[in-house]
């Protein structure tokens, strides 16, 4: 309990339109985790824990590094006076995952609308990665194969060639593969002006 400052663990500050909840929900249940607090949010606890001293003041530090990690916006919306972290964490969760068809259906017309421009590729994959780890937590999991496509879909025209190499192959190339093929291209692409000036 000697943490201070949340944020040296939990890195992300959720805010309502944040598109950061599942790493953020990761973030703060691997914090909790070092310190086997996990039940404190993700367990009804009994009446009477609530009663024990230590219980309490244990509470009240899993829920002020909860308050912690909301923006000043999302924390008025779910705090509530003298509730447990766990009625804090259902709030949070309630906002986030509450009319859960609407919220799949806007993002889900991101994701797959969602284009390079003038992104890193380390970026971009990221970004995509992001959207489908959200859409699965609404409950619309996004394939392998389906983020693959997205991800080619959506590339830069400069990466049109090792694009169609990698809707080719067969086996079709799992995400990570994809990823690291497209980051080598983006540095061979990086190198290849250098490489021309020299040959004139």
């Amino acid at each position: 309990m000697a943490v201070q400052n949340i944020h040296s663990l939990v890195t992300v500050v959720l805010d309502v339109s944040s598109g950061d909840c599942t790493r953020w929900r990761d973030q703060f249940l691997l914090t909790l985790g070092k310190y086997s607090l996990q039940g404190h949010v993700l367990f009804d606890n009994p009446p009477e824990a609530a009663a024990h001293p230590d219980w309490a003041r244990i509470d009240c530090v899993v829920k002020s590094w909860l308050y912690g990690t909301l923006s000043t916006e999302l924390a008025n919306t779910v705090m509530d006076r003298g509730c447990t972290a766990r009625a804090a964490w259902l709030a949070v969760e309630t906002q986030f995952l509450g009319n859960r068809e609407t919220r799949a259906l806007h993002l889900d017309a991101r994701f797959r609308n969602f284009v390079q421009g003038d992104l890193s590729i380390s970026e971009y994959c990221r970004r995509l990665k992001g959207m489908a780890a959200d859409l699965g937590d609404l409950g619309e999991v996004v394939s392998d194969r389906t983020l693959i496509l997205n991800l080619l879909r959506g590339l830069n025209d400069c990466y049109a060639a090792i694009a169609l190499h990698l809707r080719r192959g067969r086996p079709f190339p799992i995400f990570m593969d994809a990823r690291a093929d497209l980051l080598l291209e983006e540095i061979n692409l990086a190198n290849r002006p250098s490489a021309l000036q020299r040959g004139r």
